[in-house]
């Protein structure tokens, strides 16, 4: 009797909170460019350059950032990797914005504080042609999930904004160079 009081009260107290966002992939991006390497049919290495928008532990978006982000193989899941990359290097189309975003890695891996500025997500760098950054493990979880930009289902509601229309918005105050 005492359990189904307290499984009540913890169900009414949970009942009256508003629902928030569930973002179950990691990482949010609009893909300019990919390099992989050092050999083409065998990478060990990703560079995925383009917008991002990353999830922090606590479930919150970060704001967008061009830059880059590295990544390494994963031992064991190899193939895996590279199966997933040669996906992100085909979706690597400039002015083809409503078919290269993408949703990959997880917002619920552990957390490595070596990885990140603020402890909670993996960087973003930000160096300019030649810049590079020692790669991290891929996050390898939830796959790919393109994301849809240019439907009547788009939605940026201030309690659970769109990744995908933020990005949207990111690229129109932060047109890309045509170089």
């Amino acid at each position: 009797m005492r359990f189904a009081i307290l499984f009540a009260a913890a169900a009414a107290a949970l009942a009256g909170q508003p629902a928030a966002a569930s973002y179950p992939c990691g990482i949010y991006a609009r893909i300019d460019k990919v390099e992989i390497g050092p050999d083409e049919a065998k990478p060990e290495w990703i560079k995925i350059h383009g917008d991002f928008i990353l999830v922090k532990t606590s479930g919150r978006l970060s704001e967008p950032e061009r830059g880059f982000m590295s990544f390494s193989l994963v031992g064991g899941k190899e193939d895996l990797c590279r199966l997933e990359w040669a996906d992100l290097k085909a979706l690597a189309k400039r002015g083809a914005f409503d078919r290269n975003c993408v949703a990959f890695g997880s917002a619920h891996t552990e957390r490595e504080d070596r990885l990140a500025r603020d402890g909670n997500s993996p960087n973003v760098h930000t160096g300019g042609p030649g810049a590079d950054a020692a790669p991290i493990p891929y996050p390898l979880n939830q796959g790919l999930s393109r994301l849809r930009t240019s439907t009547p289902e788009e939605s940026d509601r201030e309690a659970s904004p769109n990744p995908a229309v933020v990005l949207k918005k990111y690229l129109a105050t932060h047109p890309v160079s045509q170089k």
